[in-house]
């Protein structure tokens, strides 16, 4: 913490599990050949993986590479200067052509064909909440 600004809370595992769970659109970011690649996804938590819902591209080239990964989503609300985040850590891996779950609630956004499947292996997942800040203006 500094001095007048607001503390930051840890979250525990299960806190970040359940901001997880809620789905709907995080960062991904995993090498690329000249700069690290970060890209925005929708994505589902199917424990012990977020699945993420993407076409032909970097996306599902670094999930047949098993590259190293990291995935981080947010919530703020500006007006009370609060805010969280939730950063995870590991592998991609491609998620076998013709697997499809169509009780998923893992819809494109983004046109064009969307109909791979990428993993992240959930190595390591931690937290923090920025609390209201009203008192700190």
């Amino acid at each position: 913490m500094t001095a007048g600004g607001p503390t930051v809370e840890v979250l525990g595992t299960e806190e970040c599990h359940r901001l997880l769970r809620e789905g709907g659109v995080g960062r991904v970011a995993f090498p690329g050949k000249e700069s690290p690649v970060l890209r925005p996804v929708n994505f589902l938590l199917v424990e012990p993986r977020l699945i993420i819902r993407t076409g032909e591209g970097m996306i599902l080239e670094a999930g047949r590479r098993g590259l190293p990964a990291s995935f981080e989503i947010d919530g703020v609300d500006p007006l009370e200067h609060t805010g969280w985040s939730v950063v995870a850590t590991g592998r991609l891996q491609e998620v076998p052509e013709g697997w499809s779950d169509n009780s998923l609630p893992l819809r494109a956004w983004a046109s064009g064909v969307k109909d791979r499947f990428v993993a992240l292996e959930l190595h390591n997942v931690s937290g923090v909440r920025i609390p209201s800040g009203r008192g700190n203006r």
